[in-house]
């Protein structure tokens, strides 16, 4: 019986594709066992109402589901998925261009797995990232994770379908550092009021413009003012609107037509401040950021508000 031997070398494997190129084209080909997830634990999962109380907005005012909870209502209704990613070279996880860089997140169970998104990789403003670093990665990688559970398993999902989640009790807004209360407004009836006493100004706050006390005051213009003239230096208009909008919420309002006078407009514009500090991370103590705010009040104008308001974000950039 007559045996034949092969012999092989190194540079007989040259021309293999790299396995996460290989796999690449695995998936390119329908190669993988699909991660099936039934209607009724699907529903179960979009409909909970868990979820609810921790429930952020960002600085457009958009509804999000932070990583972390995210992570323990997958393992608490999927306990044996997780989140994994794509690799464009071993261990690689970044596809992509400058302006242009994105991720590929997917479900699995070890085994079986979905197909996979496509996450961009952006700043806390929504922008595209040119430069990539480290932390850049990290962080697009547990929103990423986020929309992969929502899209597939429904936890979360209401949210970027613009639905509410259903809570079990309606807890009042929390509020901002440094924000004052708005005044409530008086209830109308048919007699005419008792002159109230003026509420006393903020430290540093100038007097009510003369209007006020006409009531006149339009604070939607005065704020649109304010957002059009973009004192925080968002890269989109429209970004500076949503910061607007998301300040009128921190406050408890729904519109500016809400708001009646100069003093509660001060409200606003301090609550504008304190949410652009919250979204870069900004280190200040409360002290400062008093005298911070304070020197906004003091203007007697939405144009100066926003010089202002310019003023203090070119210190603390």
């Amino acid at each position: 019986m007559k045996h034949s031997f092969m012999l092989y070398s190194p540079s007989d494997f040259s021309s293999m594709q790299d396995p996460a190129q290989q796999a690449a084209m695995d998936r390119y080909n329908g190669i993988f066992s699909p991660l099936e997830i039934s209607a009724e634990a699907f529903k179960a999962a979009y409909d909970t109402p868990d979820i609810g109380p921790h429930i952020e907005k960002d600085y457009k005012g958009l509804s999000y589901l932070s990583w972390p909870f995210a992570y323990r209502y997958l393992k608490e209704h999927f306990p044996t998925y997780f989140v994994a990613f794509e690799e464009k070279t071993i261990g690689e996880v970044v596809f992509g261009t400058p302006g242009a860089y994105y991720l590929r997140p997917y479900l699995t169970d070890g085994c079986r797995r979905t197909v996979a998104l496509i996450f961009p990789i952006m700043d806390r403003k929504h922008n595209s990232i040119k430069e990539l670093d480290g932390r850049a990665i990290s962080d697009n990688c547990q929103r990423a994770a986020v929309k992969a559970i929502a899209t597939f398993t429904g936890l979360g999902l209401r949210l970027y379908a613009g639905e509410d989640i259903p809570k079990e009790d309606e807890k009042a807004p929390s509020k901002l550092p440094l924000q004052q209360e708005t005044p409530k407004q008086a209830a109308r009836t048919s007699k005419a009021p008792a002159a109230a006493k003026p509420a006393p100004e903020p430290s540093g706050a100038a007097s009510a413009p003369t209007a006020d006390d006409a009531g006149a005051f339009d604070a939607k213009t005065a704020l649109t003012t304010i957002c059009k003239a973009n004192p925080f230096g968002y890269a989109d208009e429209k970004n500076s609107m949503a910061l607007g909008k998301a300040a009128l919420e921190a406050i408890g309002l729904s519109r500016a037509t809400e708001v009646k006078t100069w003093q509660q407009f001060g409200n606003v514009a301090a609550a504008m401040m304190t949410v652009w500090a919250k979204q870069e991370e900004m280190v200040i103590t409360k002290t400062e950021m008093t005298k911070e705010i304070d020197l906004v009040r003091a203007c007697s104008s939405a144009e100066a508000m926003a010089e202002a308001m310019k003023a203090f974000v070119a210190k603390k950039q």
